[in-house]
């Protein structure tokens, strides 16, 4: 395939490195000088000269909604791969591409996590726990964390930067149905977006689902905890280890090959394991939005019922 991707930061350069090693064509969209790809500077020259099958969306999180609208606008009808989350609201999309349109949240692919989906099939649980802590000034060494869209409350945030937590909670347990949140700005890193939550919610098929995410965990942590008829299952994500009832499993860890993975699903209708949908996304969205208004409004928020109308350009 000729793979375009949209912005060049570290996982731009990643999904282009991956796809590269996967034979595919690649180019390059940015505003920074790029030489080891073939580099356009606008996306209506891209779309025209280089003719991509499949486009990565890897710019910055305020910037994805008005990509996905360019798109639409062009008329691109191949395939989109979108990095999470979709947008920074669910009020920023407009239109999507004709084509189909994948998010990557590219947990599901985790080797654990998906031997613990397996495992569960789609039965009812009874509780579930996901807990997920990194100290923000690590996640980019080569960059003030103070300048990093993490750091701006209309793009950034915990709830935003860490809603991996929140994809596959719903991908375990179903869609979210209400929430109530707890937390906000507590620490003293110096930014202007939150950097500890707390998350309450019920969901289809799982009455109470707690959520922890922050930016101040010294040693990285990203752990499940799950209890239904069958027992108790708990996932360590960064040790690769899933225990069923005591009995544990090891898993080789790759985030190359997750990736990896995730592309073949996007670009592939037959594939097993389904990469994260459009509406699976809006739906996560969806959740962050009453997440945010929970923590202003200190109440429950429900889910709505009116889904977002975004796929597809208008004549």
């Amino acid at each position: 395939m000729k793979c375009l991707v949209i912005g060049f930061g570290s996982i731009g350069q990643r999904h282009a490195r991956v796809l590269t090693e996967m034979g595919h064509e690649v180019a390059v969209l940015s505003g920074a000088t790029v030489q080891t790809y073939p580099c356009h500077s606008a996306l209506n020259l891209a779309l025209h000269s280089f003719e991509p099958d499949y486009v990565v969306i890897a710019n910055d999180t305020g910037k994805h909604a008005e990509t996905l609208d360019q798109l639409a606008e062009l008329g691109y009808q191949g395939i989109t791969l979108v990095e999470k989350p979709l947008a920074a609201t669910n009020s920023q999309l407009k239109r999507t591409p004709k084509g189909p349109v994948h998010v990557g949240y590219t947990l599901r692919f985790h080797p654990a996590l998906k031997q613990l989906k397996a495992y569960l099939g789609a039965g009812t649980l009874w509780s579930l726990t996901a807990y997920c802590g990194q100290y923000l000034p690590d996640w980019r060494p080569d960059r003030d964390y103070r300048q990093s869209y993490s750091a701006r409350p209309d793009e950034g945030g915990v709830i935003r930067d860490l809603s991996h937590e929140l994809d596959y909670v719903q991908w375990l347990a179903g869609s979210w149905q209400r929430t109530v949140s707890s937390g906000g700005r507590v620490s003293n890193l110096e930014i202007s977006s939150e950097d500890c939550v707390s998350i309450l919610a019920d969901c289809e098929d799982c009455p109470l689902v707690t959520v922890h995410i922050n930016y101040l965990d010294r040693l990285v942590s990203r752990r499940i905890v799950v209890n239904g008829p069958f027992g108790t299952a708990t996932a360590d994500l960064i040790a690769g280890t899933l225990s069923i009832n005591g009995e544990e499993m090891s898993f080789e860890l790759g985030r190359d090959a997750m990736i990896r993975e995730q592309h073949v699903a996007a670009m592939s209708h037959t594939s097993v394991h389904k990469v994260c949908t459009l509406d699976e996304a809006q739906t996560t969205m969806q959740w962050i939005d009453a997440i945010h208004r929970s923590l202003i409004e200190q109440r429950w928020i429900a889910r709505p019922t009116i889904s977002v109308k975004t796929h597809g350009p208008t004549s």
